[in-house]
């Protein structure tokens, strides 16, 4: 008995040793947080370029009448696996309200450079014209699409905006000239 388990523990020492040889060096944890760059009326498109490093459409209204609050740029980067950060980028991330009586729903839109960009698996697709967005209710209500080079995201966190009134404030903002998104 004292044989088997000597084996057993001697084994289990063996392929310990043995897995980090096998074990994947890009391991990798996204963080988002905030640049300090906020903003509390809405920045024109020449300030975001500057300040993000791309120019997201950024309305001043959404449909069914929220309108910009605030906003800020945020970075997010990647950690491999010794630590380091790789995939720099900055985004934006805005917040819009409806007021209604003493009742306030609010949703926040963000947008980054779309490499490296995925949609849950279990999104709803909503087509609009060659335009895929994808609905989800995983955590929050939420619709993502990609506009060019650009990843959009609208949410809900407290799951109070249906996904018809997401679904339309994500066709305005497609629909959008990026000229006059400012």
């Amino acid at each position: 008995m004292k044989k088997r388990i000597a084996l057993f523990l001697l084994t289990g020492a063996c392929l310990m040793n043995t897995v980090p040889c096998f074990a994947s060096q890009s391991v990798k944890v996204s963080y988002v947080g905030s640049q300090g760059t906020e903003y509390s009326t809405l920045p024109d498109s020449g300030t975001l370029q500057r300040d993000a490093g791309f120019k997201p459409k950024a309305p001043a209204a959404l449909a069914g009448g929220y309108q910009f609050d605030s906003g800020r740029i945020t970075e997010s980067f990647d950690m491999d696996a010794d630590g380091a950060q790789v995939n720099r980028q900055k985004g934006i991330n805005f917040q819009y309200v409806k007021q209604s009586g003493s009742t306030a729903k609010t949703v926040t839109l963000s947008a980054e450079p779309a490499s490296g960009q995925s949609f849950s698996k279990d999104s709803t697709l909503v087509e609009y014209g060659e335009m895929n967005l994808y609905y989800s209710t995983d955590q929050a209500n939420s619709i993502s699409w990609m506009d060019g080079d650009v990843y959009y995201m609208l949410m809900d966190i407290k799951k109070s905006v249906s996904k018809d009134e997401l679904t339309a404030m994500a066709k305005q903002m497609i629909d959008m000239d990026t000229t006059s998104a400012q």
